[in-house]
């Protein structure tokens, strides 16, 4: 890639030491570090749990899609899990206990508790709930990604995915009801009882339908054809609410053209609808941004764009959202770029990247919008192709610690961010063996061009095109002040 910028150097783990007030939140200071008052209460800590949504569905598997949808095609599905040490309240540092097991029913394997582990790249065949357990006072700094190669026939491409926490409502900026796109909402109840949840959908003109209602059994996974809801919408975007419990939601696109195969895609969630959205890892062809307004009213959006080495031109500087509506831009080709939407609305942002194959093949990959780094966070690796962790503008720098095969972490490194214009890293710099995950801290980062600084990991193959963010950062890191006067 042109233009990478890069600038690492070691840095000491430091903890900080500095209270912040309402509901800012810390790393966990070792006893004795510093009086607390009373006043100043530990936030309480909860299981990691996220869902892989498993294989990409067939013509078998996928109510009312073409019976010849798939042919030959070989698809690869794997699922990489990892749980990486953090602070306790008592000053002890571990990583938490990591289960993996089939959506509502067996386990495949149950890891304690230790110094870090990473499993290996495990092919699967079915829905995953991956599990992080906290222990008290150390939350669970845990994820999963989930991986789809498919190498020929209609289903040719690369999928990524950080494996989503379920949530009583989100909105998914992803998805079409065109000819030759095939789009799948897929949803995951990983609790013991029945759900019921509501599906609308927002397209061009606005909301389509009176919301579809929907129940999803108690360890199941559900799939809903988005072209029998919103056909002949090109730009989607899914809202999905929740009754009597929380759902898992992503959303699986495999697009044709005539015979020729176009891509494969997963995508879930990003950040909540805000004024200002930020894309990082627009680097690929034909980028498209797509802003989803969840208001009644108009929204008008402005663009900036910042490549390698400043600001840059793009061939869109504003945007228009009906109420209720989506709305979708072509901004080119473009080389490890960030975008920083500002609006008069809250809106909701999602980005797609492509790349070219053989014969007139292609594949591209969505970006959803992100909350900016926080004080630990952890993004797992691919298996495979090529990675750039790509950072938006910035001032200050984002510590970087690598996840070996054996668990064990790698010296932290300090990236130096570029504070008008993206930094570009390549994990492979972290160590000279494998890196399996990625351990961020945001603590010594500021935003110079937006609020805060936001990452994504831009994945290529041969045939491919993909991206992975950072998983949330896990409930309990620290401590909030309540103080009242």
């Amino acid at each position: 890639m042109k233009h990478q910028r890069s600038i690492v150097t070691f840095a000491a783990i430091a903890v900080p030491g500095v209270l912040v007030a309402m509901t800012s939140f810390l790393t966990p200071l070792t006893p004795g570090t510093l009086d607390r008052s009373p006043e100043q209460v530990r936030m309480p800590t909860a299981d990691t749990r996220v869902v892989c949504p498993g294989p990409l569905l067939t013509a078998s598997e996928a109510e009312g899609t073409d019976a010849e949808f798939v042919d030959d095609s070989k698809v690869s599905t794997r699922v990489v899990s990892a749980s990486a040490p953090i602070g306790a309240a008592d000053g002890s540092t571990s990583s938490a206990r990591l289960q993996v097991a089939d959506l509502g029913g067996s386990i495949d394997f149950d890891n304690p508790s230790g110094q870090g582990f990473v499993s290996g790249d495990d092919s699967i065949d079915s829905t995953k709930l991956v599990t992080g357990f906290a222990r008290p006072g150390a939350p669970a700094l845990t994820t999963g990604l989930e991986t789809v190669e498919g190498s020929s026939g209609d289903l040719t491409g690369l999928a990524t995915l950080t494996c989503a926490e379920a949530a009583s409502s989100f909105r998914i900026v992803a998805g079409s009801g065109a000819t030759g796109s095939n789009s799948q909402l897929l949803l995951s109840n990983p609790g013991d009882v029945p759900v019921q949840a509501k599906v609308a959908l927002m397209t061009p003109g606005g909301e389509s339908a009176e919301p579809t209602e929907l129940s999803i059994k108690a360890g199941k996974q559900r799939a809903v054809p988005l072209g029998g809801l919103a056909g002949g919408a090109e730009a989607l975007a899914v809202d999905v609410t929740v009754d009597g419990g929380v759902l898992a939601g992503s959303i699986q696109e495999t697009v044709l053209d005539g015979l020729k195969p176009q891509g494969i895609d997963l995508a879930a969630g990003g950040a909540g609808a805000d004024r200002q959205q930020v894309l990082t890892g627009l680097s690929g062809k034909d980028v498209r941004v797509r802003v989803a307004n969840p208001g009644g009213d108009l929204a008008e959006v402005s663009l900036k764009a910042y490549g390698p080495d400043g600001e840059i031109d793009i061939p869109r500087s504003s945007m228009t959202v009906v109420g209720r509506g989506v709305a979708e831009a072509d901004l080119g080709d473009l080389d490890a770029t960030s975008l920083v939407l500002d609006s008069s609305q809250r809106i909701q942002a999602g980005a797609f990247i492509g790349k070219d194959g053989e014969k007139g093949a292609a594949d591209f990959g969505s970006i959803p919008s992100t909350d900016s780094l926080a004080e630990t966070q952890i993004l797992a690796l691919p298996r495979t192709g090529e990675s750039s962790l790509q950072l938006s503008p910035g001032q200050g720098h984002v510590q970087v610690q690598g996840m070996l095969d054996d668990g064990s972490l790698t010296d932290p490194q300090s990236i130096d961010l570029n504070p008008t214009g993206t930094t570009v890293f390549n994990p492979s710099d972290v160590s000279d063996d494998s890196v399996r995950a990625l351990v961020l801290k945001g603590s010594q980062a500021s935003g110079s061009q937006a609020d805060g600084v936001h990452a994504t990991l831009v994945v290529t193959t041969e045939d491919g095109i993909s991206t992975v963010v950072p998983a949330p950062a896990p409930a309990g890191v620290a401590y909030r002040d309540i103080r009242l006067g």
